[in-house]
């Protein structure tokens, strides 16, 4: 008798444990059902984000113009790579910032396909004496921005 009250006991008890286990889930699925932040909350710590973001960068970096020389043409190229994990329209502006004031060598938009990238080739003349000058390519809607300077030869 003792040995099935003992039996018995081990059942009943790992009915109860069974038991609390299903309503412990059922008590937290309706807390996440209910309760829009703790759902939101459960959401974002479960769901992977890839990371989204634009490289901006200048080619052959090496050979950026670096010095002023009145009416000389000058070139560099630059690139924009989309990896916003979808398709995304640029508009940039390219100018040369002297003592705070901008003069503008182009602005313009590109649209990119998402993880392809475009190079940009930007040509422009200085027809001011001048002894340094901040080259800028400004992302306008990332807030992102590159530049090289050129000083006096």
């Amino acid at each position: 008798m003792v040995k099935n009250e003992k039996i018995n006991y081990e059942l009943i008890m790992r009915i109860r444990l069974l038991l609390f286990v299903v309503w412990c889930i059922v008590i937290g699925f309706l807390v996440v059902e209910c309760v829009p932040s703790v759902k939101e909350a459960l959401i974002l710590a479960t769901t992977v984000k890839p990371e989204t973001f634009t490289e901006l960068y200048f080619e052959k970096h090496l050979s950026l113009p670096n010095k002023v020389t009145l009416f000389k043409e000058n070139n560099f190229n630059f690139t924009i790579h989309n990896l916003e994990n979808k398709d995304m329209e640029y508009p940039y502006e390219v100018y040369i910032d002297v003592n705070g004031e901008k003069q503008m060598i182009n602005k313009s938009s590109v649209l990119i396909k998402n993880n392809e990238y475009k190079i940009i080739s930007e040509d422009f003349t200085i027809t001011i004496p001048m002894q340094r000058v901040k080259v800028v390519v400004n992302l306008i809607n990332k807030n992102q921005q590159i530049h090289f300077w050129m000083g006096e030869e």
